[in-house]
């Protein structure tokens, strides 16, 4: 069942914001001096804003980052940035992570770029085309027989068994600086938005999976705009309300795994770093079923007249359709009453992938 949560204290500042000032600066002079990284697209969906009754609605559209479908490359970029800074030693060492997918992918990337070997754990049921398109950028890829949290424990006892650098996403104890550079990383995409709007959202839907994104995009807005940073909101499947149920409960907390088609953000638990921002800069939780973001890749690769086509996958697709939710359904009331939600309102989402699971999509949208 869909459902929500608000948050009591309205746009609060977090006292840890998780990623520092300084490691934001950080961010923006390694991207900034890459001028051959190209922005991707910020694009004004007039048409779904004329139909959610709202004044506009922004997509950032990350589907086509560096050739690799999906934003998970701005935050593993960055961490190998960072790792290279720190290396007392020359040799080139196996990293390994785990992964529904795209950051996996991501991870294989930066790992032959940098010369790195790279081993991917990828959770039981993985669809084939992300096995291959990581398998393609030259790691060794494990198709597990367990889940994806599963796969994060059988990674931790690999990489301490054969000495393997770890680069994860998520933190757990005694593990959190990779994680938080990876977090960073993905903060770029709020400095490019930046240049490219015309004002400040006022309220910003993103996906929540683990939380980073999540807590970069909260900490970034909080972190340059204040109290008067935009209404935001994370948005999950409602098989995976891990962010939901924590914020719920007031600690990180642990959610049973149950399947989706928005398998990127199939997640059990929370990345522990990201309570602070989650619990003081995070306005609400959503979470909507499969057939939102079902209908939200359909809108964005069959537009209405005048709004871009726009390919995006199933997790990619969830901050549309969570924005569709939030304004069509009942339960959400609370919500769209506290962002303000309405015909002067500007309103950003974030396309995080293209068609990482073709089969999926054309099933969905069509050939």
């Amino acid at each position: 069942m869909e459902a929500a949560w608000l948050n009591p204290r309205e746009r609060c500042i977090p006292t840890d914001p998780v990623i520092s000032s300084k490691e934001l600066g950080l961010v923006e002079a390694f991207y900034g001096a890459r001028p051959e990284l190209k922005p991707t697209p910020l694009h004004r969906l007039r048409g779904i804003a004329e139909e959610l009754s709202l004044g506009e609605v922004l997509i950032k559209d990350e589907s086509s980052r560096f050739g690799l479908n999906a934003f998970k490359i701005l935050g593993v970029l960055y961490a190998f940035h960072r790792i290279m800074e720190s290396r007392v030693s020359n040799e080139a060492p196996i990293v390994v992570c785990a992964s529904a997918g795209n950051h996996g992918r991501a991870v294989a990337w930066a790992a032959r770029e940098f010369g790195f070997t790279a081993r991917v754990y990828l959770p039981v049921g993985t669809a084939p085309a992300r096995v291959d398109a990581i398998a393609n950028e030259g790691a060794d890829v494990v198709v597990t027989d367990v889940g994806y949290e599963g796969s994060i424990r059988r990674v931790v006892r690999d990489a301490r068994r054969e000495g393997w650098l770890i680069i994860s996403d998520t933190s757990w104890p005694g593990y959190d600086e990779v994680p938080r550079w990876i977090m960073a990383g993905y903060t770029w995409m709020m400095a490019e938005g930046q240049a490219q709007w015309s004002s400040v959202p006022d309220v910003v839907i993103v996906q929540g999976g683990v939380g980073g994104l999540v807590c970069a995009g909260a900490s970034w807005f909080a972190q340059h705009h204040g109290t008067s940073r935009p209404f935001f909101i994370a948005a999950e499947p409602t098989v995976a309300p891990c962010l939901l149920e924590s914020a719920r409960i007031g600690r990180p907390t642990v959610v049973p795994e149950h399947d989706t088609m928005m398998a990127c953000l199939k997640c059990a638990e929370i990345s522990p770093i990201i309570w602070p921002v989650l619990a003081d800069a995070v306005d609400a939780v959503v979470t909507i079923d499969d057939e939102r973001a079902a209908w939200a890749m359909r809108r964005l690769a069959h537009p209405l007249a005048g709004d871009p086509e726009i390919v995006a996958g199933a997790s990619g697709a969830c901050g549309l359709g969570a924005l569709q939710a939030i304004m069509s359904h009942d339960v959400f009331q609370s919500v769209r009453d506290s962002a303000n939600l309405g015909p002067q309102s500007s309103v950003l989402v974030v396309n995080t992938e293209g068609a990482t699971d073709p089969t999926l999509y054309r099933s969905i949208v069509g050939d």
